[in-house]
């Protein structure tokens, strides 16, 4: 039988993170961290985290939360090949990872139609890294699993098909779409996601957005096709 293709769209990391210019540069940052005030950020543009926003006009930030994401379907909705995600607009994650809730808020804006706010800060989402290419892809339940000549296969490990279930495969992404990740889950609770109606509406992983954790929004399936964010899932989950 051939091996089920999941579609996904992929996001990469710009080369240049860059934090609050309340903050002072400090040696356990990375060289190429700019305070927000030294990179241009163009209104609109997808990004992850950081304390620029660009809120639709007439929205309010939701308190007790910190920003997330923002992403520009208008660029993003040419690669969705599930057809679920709205033509344009923007899509904007507020969160509070300690209390695993949040809130996403979409609003069918053009860029014009965007204010800008900046909310500096310290804590969980400090650090801002815009969206660079967009991409669509593949992946598949295969590729979860270590391959016996991978230096950590364990044959005491296997399941009773004879394959060793990796817990950070999959780490490296960031995207919509796709197979639920998340190292704390067991390999039956990330089947049970992948067969179910839950979808990975967000996800951004260890592929220059974060160091060491994964964020995780999931949506029903047809909440996202009424478009209706308001019982979203929040996740971070710890590598």
């Amino acid at each position: 039988m051939e091996e089920r293709l999941y579609d996904f769209i992929n996001f990469t990391a710009h080369k240049t993170p860059y934090f609050p210019a309340s903050m002072d540069k400090e040696d356990w940052m990375d060289e190429s961290w700019l305070k927000h005030t030294e990179i241009q950020i163009p209104i609109g543009h997808s990004r992850y985290g950081g304390c620029v926003i660009d809120l639709p006009k007439g929205i309010e930030y939701p308190k007790n939360m910190k920003f997330a994401a923002q992403l520009d379907l208008k660029k993003i909705s040419p690669f969705d090949k599930t057809g679920l995600l709205p033509k344009k607009g923007h899509l904007l994650f507020f969160a509070d990872i300690k209390k695993a809730i949040g809130k996403v808020i979409y609003s069918e804006v053009e860029n014009d139609d965007l204010k800008r706010v900046i909310k500096e800060h310290e804590d969980n989402f400090f650090l801002g890294v815009l969206i660079d290419k967009i991409t669509a892809g593949t992946e598949t339940i295969e590729e979860r699993y270590f391959n016996e000549k991978d230096e950590d296969f364990d044959i005491d490990l296997v399941n009773e098909n004879g394959k060793m279930w990796n817990y950070f495969a999959g780490y490296e992404k960031s995207k919509m779409f796709g197979i639920y990740t998340n190292c704390q889950a067991q390999e039956n609770e990330i089947l049970e996601v992948v067969n179910s109606n839950r979808i990975v509406l967000l996800q951004i992983g260890e592929n220059g957005f974060n160091d060491d954790g994964l964020f995780n929004v999931l949506i029903d399936k047809e909440d996202l096709r009424k478009g209706n964010f308001n019982n979203c899932e929040y996740e971070w989950a710890q590598s």
